[in-house]
């Protein structure tokens, strides 16, 4: 109950700012006026990604390493929202969505190969 509320009271009071530029990104969180920005040097992010809700409560909706760490964000945004930012992060800075959207041979777990010809 407690962490509902928490989240009704972010989504009523808070909100999150995700920057990208050639060297970071950029998460600035704000709550009732109180701003909390954490950065991470994109040459350290990769595996960028798009989460689906999880029923343990954990609201945000992107991902992505920052050297052994998972960061997440986005918090409550629609599927929509999110392919909106992954698209124009493309578009307008295509080299930093290489960069962030690779992942390492071990990631390929995600996928299974099926040998079609």
């Amino acid at each position: 109950m407690t962490a509902a509320v928490v989240a009704w009271f972010y989504q009523l009071s808070g909100s999150e700012v995700v920057e990208f530029d050639a060297q970071k990104l950029s998460i600035s969180k704000n709550i009732l006026g109180w701003t909390r920005t954490s950065e991470y040097l994109l040459d350290r992010c990769r595996e960028l990604e798009w989460r689906d809700a999880t029923s343990e409560g954990d609201s945000s909706r992107l991902q992505c390493k920052v050297g052994w760490r998972t960061v997440k964000f986005a918090k409550y945004i629609s599927e929509d929202e999110a392919t909106e930012i992954l698209t124009s992060l493309q578009k307008n800075l295509p080299e930093v969505a290489t960069q962030l959207c690779a992942m390492p041979d071990s990631s390929k777990k995600h996928f299974t190969t099926l040998n079609l010809s």
